[in-house]
């Protein structure tokens, strides 16, 4: 659909601009034991699973593509230095979740922080308040049309 090729290209743009977010607290915070631990690919993935709640690794294996393997390879070093946890799944008890740690969600939601004062900094030097008004309401419309889907 040709239409939708301005929400892609948007998409991208706002990809990159989550990553340098990501890359610039991850700079600013080499002293802190956690952060010094993780590589910035981890940390998108550790992103991506705070943002998923507490999830299985097939969860994870889905929304990172890393396979099977590489998952649990890395899920395990991530408990062991303290980063995630496994708890039982309340669902069913011979399946296992991994969460993120406490003291991991509050640098992921610094990053957050970092990612939404550089949009808001790019669109209020860049935009009218007409202009943020739009965006505002067409990007509702989108996140109500993406939540009628599972994603998880």
């Amino acid at each position: 659909m040709q239409k939708t090729e301005a929400f892609f290209e948007m998409h991208r743009e706002i990809e990159i601009l989550r990553q340098q977010a990501i890359s610039a607290y991850w700079n600013d915070n080499q002293t802190d034991d956690v952060i010094a631990q993780l590589s910035l690919r981890q940390l998108s993935h550790l992103i991506t699973i705070e943002r998923l709640g507490p999830c299985s690794l097939l969860t994870v294996m889905r929304h990172t593509g890393l396979s099977k393997s590489a998952v649990s390879t890395a899920v395990d070093k991530l408990v062991r230095l303290g980063i995630l946890s496994r708890i039982s799944n309340p669902d069913n008890r011979r399946k296992i979740l991994i969460e993120v740690l406490p003291a991991v969600k509050t640098h992921l939601k610094n990053i957050d922080a970092r990612f939404r004062c550089l949009v808001n900094g790019i669109f209020s030097e860049e935009c009218t308040g007409e202009e943020i008004d739009k965006i505002a309401a067409v990007s509702a419309l989108i996140v109500k049309k993406l939540k009628k889907y599972d994603l998880k």
